[in-house]
């Protein structure tokens, strides 16, 4: 979006960046180019000569005379396309702002989140501190896959871009593979917000609260998502288009003889304040992209980040520290705790049931090695490989045959401080 000073006329006049001049310029020179076409047929006595027999009255003759086309035609001409370029700028210009307010409403609604998890989530320790902080983290991303949908097309959604940096490559891996990641996203949220409830962190009321917005947020996206990807239809934007050039290219053939050599000027002013409305309308009726004057979404999610982080410091002065544990740290984290309190839970068993579970896990354990020999017995006969460290035993004797002596049994020896066989 260009900003500019309303009261610099000079600016406004004579700024190329950001103009619809450059995308009518074609038909501008094409305009004046007519003009002089017609121009020279006046001179050169190809109007019409002694009046027309559906023209109204003899003044009207009389002001025909030498012209190449009656006006008349353009005048029932101007009523429709009148109509279409009223009603394609109205509706450009409202969907230009609706797309304005559904962006405002998400930055409200992010803002209303940081606010909310900032103040009445339980806890200054330092793993309240990294849910807050990965809260927060959520927040943004939600923020940065909502404007990628928006503003680029599937294929260009690059998460490796430093917009996505809070996207970890776990996150990222769930991403590719879906169209729409905003519900995604918001999912994410919802299950971390979830894991804080049960922590005790946040209130079922405060969770509530959370959720609202979370559905405001996404509600806001959809009519902005509407906007972004729904255009006019098509039929209105083909006939608009077809009678503006129909009118524009046909009009200095009607005044050619009143204007004279003027009329190659007369011919790029109706072209140019026809052809420029509706290069406006197309420009602003699509408010979400990369062009000049679309919303400057990356600006809206600076914002968000700055405003969450301020909001966020407020309760947390030194949240930034605590950036390091987003993504596999907060991951690696969550697991150590997890474990940390299956073993206090174990601890606070009786007796029989840990001694019960113990012999589960034993049991797991010894199930899980007899499947490993029966795969290792799948691939050459052979069971699991021995430890490192173990001798392999020594396979038993032949039986004697019959009739033979019994064996004698082996010498006793001394022992030498080395390891032996059992």
């Amino acid at each position: 979006m260009i900003t500019y000073e309303p009261r610099s006329w000079f600016t406004l006049l004579f700024r190329w960046h950001g103009s619809v001049v450059p995308g009518i310029f074609l038909e501008l020179i094409v305009a004046i180019g007519i003009g002089f076409l017609a121009y020279w047929m006046v001179a050169n006595g190809y109007g019409i000569r002694g009046g027309v027999d559906f023209l109204d009255s003899q003044s009207d003759r009389e002001d025909a005379s030498g012209e190449i086309m009656s006006d008349h035609v353009h005048t029932m001409l101007g009523v429709p396309l009148g109509f279409l370029l009223i009603f394609r700028s109205n509706s450009a210009y409202g969907r230009y702002w609706e797309g304005r307010t559904s962006i405002g409403l998400a930055v409200r609604s992010c803002r209303e989140l940081m606010r909310i998890i900032a103040s009445y989530c339980e806890g200054d320790d330092e793993e309240s501190q990294i849910e807050r902080a990965e809260l927060r983290r959520l927040i943004n991303m939600l923020f940065a896959v909502a404007r990628q949908h928006l503003e680029l097309e599937p294929r260009l959604r690059d998460l490796s871009l430093p917009t996505m940096s809070m996207v970890t490559p776990n996150e990222a891996r769930v991403l590719k593979r879906v169209r729409n990641r905003v519900p995604i996203v918001a999912q994410w949220f919802s299950f971390r917000l979830n894991e804080s409830v049960r922590a005790g962190r946040f209130t079922k009321h405060d969770m509530r609260a959370i959720e609202e917005h979370i559905g405001a947020f996404v509600a806001s996206w959809m009519a902005a998502d509407k906007v972004a990807h729904t255009p006019l239809p098509y039929p209105y934007v083909q006939m608009l288009n077809l009678l503006l050039l129909i009118f524009v290219f046909t009009a200095p053939f009607t005044f050619a003889n009143r204007f004279g050599g003027f009329t190659p000027a007369m011919s790029f002013l109706l072209a140019f304040a026809l052809l420029g409305i509706n290069a406006v309308a197309s420009e602003i009726e699509n408010p979400f992209g990369t062009d000049a004057n679309d919303l400057p979404l990356d600006t809206y999610a600076q914002t968000v980040e700055e405003d969450t982080e301020l909001i966020l410091r407020q309760r947390d002065p030194d949240t930034e520290k605590y950036e390091k544990f987003w993504g596999r740290r907060a991951l690696h984290q969550r697991l150590v705790r997890e474990q940390a309190e299956q073993e206090e839970s174990t601890q606070a068993l009786p007796l029989a049931q840990q001694a019960d579970t113990r012999r589960r896990g034993s049991r797991g354990r010894t199930l899980a090695r007899s499947r490993t020999n029966s795969f290792g017995s799948l691939f050459g006969g052979r069971g699991a490989a021995p430890r490192v460290g173990s001798t392999p035993a020594a396979p038993p004797p032949p039986p004697p045959p019959p009739g033979a002596p019994a064996p004698l049994p082996p010498p006793a020896v001394e022992s030498t401080g080395g390891l032996q066989d059992s």
